[in-house]
């Protein structure tokens, strides 16, 4: 079942036609950041590192470095602009519970409004992916977006939805890597354990939002098994990660031992302080700061591939 806001014209949408294009581009401008807030922190800021991180595994100059950087940036957040637009497009109803921010239950935008967007950033996105030689990774993630967030049931979703993100995680580190040189033995060793590490206590994530997605039917495994039994898998997940970083990726580089040290110690104070909170304080505030601390991790793991690499 689709889940949208009416289609009726909004006074967002209704006065930007009367600003010009400054007043067009500032308004879409706020539009971007209500729709990417939530997720810059997993979806933009970890690739950009990543990008950093190969830069620098090659030895690429001051000048490649930036240019690699800029243009990634944009990438992933076409990558993350794509994601939101198709979710919130369809999720209008329980964002107005979970997320009222959001740009269409805020009455910015309405829901074919946002369906605009989509269709308008999947050719842009596609463009840049051939520019930068990161096509496949590019097709490979909107197949997944569409079929996750226009074509799957809420039935499916706690069956779907964890193929959906590997496959996410898959192709945003792949891409990052490819934009800068063909994926090697290392480079398939950090995407792949990341991943899979990464996507093992993401359903902690659904903890959050219980209330919208019970309202609109989505089966998640906080509503199917309760919250209880999905924190204490997050919390030993946190507890368990830095320790599979630590053989499967960093140590592995043969570091200094300072470094390597360092490594670790960021990355489990960033897991081990989100697997306590999440036990230690049960509320949808406190959640989503579980649940930031957590994407902060992840983007610190990749932070590491700088010194590591």
């Amino acid at each position: 079942m689709t889940n949208t806001a009416p289609s009726r014209a909004v006074p967002g949408e209704t006065a930007i036609r009367r600003r010009g294009l400054l007043g067009g581009l500032h308004f879409e401008a706020g539009i971007t950041v209500r729709m990417l807030v939530d997720d810059a922190s997993s979806a933009i800021l970890p690739p950009v590192l990543f990008t950093a991180a190969v830069c620098s595994h090659y030895r690429l100059d001051a000048a490649d470095t930036m240019r690699h950087l800029g243009v990634n940036l944009l990438l992933f957040t076409l990558y993350l602009y794509i994601f939101d637009a198709s979710n919130q497009a369809r999720g209008a109803r329980e964002d107005a519970l979970n997320k009222p921010y959001r740009p269409i239950p805020a009455g910015l935008i309405t829901s074919k409004g946002m369906t605009r967007r989509l269709w308008c950033a999947l050719p842009l996105y596609t463009l840049l992916g051939w520019a930068t030689g990161t096509l496949p990774w590019v097709l490979l993630w909107q197949a997944v977006v569409l079929a996750h967030n226009l074509l799957s049931s809420p039935r499916y979703y706690v069956v779907f939805k964890p193929i959906a993100m590997t496959l996410g995680i898959v192709a945003q580190l792949a891409a990052a890597w490819s934009s800068v040189a063909p994926l090697d033995r290392v480079g398939w060793s950090w995407v792949l354990v990341l991943a899979f590490a990464y996507n093992v206590p993401l359903p902690f994530e659904d903890v959050r939002d219980m209330a919208g997605d019970r309202q609109i039917g989505r089966r998640t495994l906080p509503l199917m098994t309760g919250h209880w039994p999905v924190r204490i898998w997050f919390a030993v997940n946190m507890a368990l990660l830095p320790l599979v970083l630590h053989i499967l990726l960093f140590a592995p580089t043969h570091p200094r031992q300072s470094t390597l040290f360092a490594c670790d110690l960021v990355v489990a104070a960033l897991t081990w302080t989100a697997g306590a909170t999440s036990l230690l304080v049960r509320t949808v505030r406190a959640d989503r700061f579980s649940y930031l601390v957590y994407t902060f991790s992840y983007a610190a793991a990749l932070a590491c591939g700088y010194v590591l690499l």
